[in-house]
């Protein structure tokens, strides 16, 4: 596959993943009345669509990041920053993902932590896509 294909299956899986990520972590902190039905489809949302959009961004990062490994980006500083960041995301991602499991499963989840997820989302998704562009300390 051509570089072109890669960085289309990038910019599609991180625009996805960071924006329905976010997306329902606003939704699941928003002050109403909480029930288990919209936990469940918040859920149906992360598993269909964050997850998969995690991994086609990676596959499409990948895809760019390993022929070129040993010209560009072993050298390029930024690259780590945003290879550290994106381990982070992915984390925050996991965590989203169990904290609905949970609501879902009827548990007590605080809308508070799903606020605060999405700031952590949100600050990483801006930093990410701000080492790509400007790529600093390279």
């Amino acid at each position: 596959m051509s570089m072109i294909v890669f960085r289309y299956l990038h910019f599609l899986g991180m625009a996805f993943w960071i924006g329905s990520a976010v997306g329902v972590t606003i939704a699941a902190a928003a002050p109403t009345q909480r029930e288990s039905g919209i936990a469940q489809s918040l859920r149906k949302v992360t598993l269909r669509v964050t997850t998969p959009s995690m991994l086609v961004a990676f596959a499409g990062g990948f895809g760019m990041l390993i022929p070129n490994f040993t010209e560009i980006y072993a050298k390029a500083g930024w690259m780590h920053a945003k290879l550290t960041l994106l381990i982070l995301l992915a984390g925050a991602t996991g965590v989203l993902t169990g904290k609905l499991r949970r609501w879902a499963q009827g548990e007590e989840v605080k809308a508070k932590t799903f606020g605060r997820l999405a700031w952590v989302m949100g600050i990483l998704g801006v930093l990410i896509v701000t080492f790509a562009v400007f790529k600093p300390f390279a």
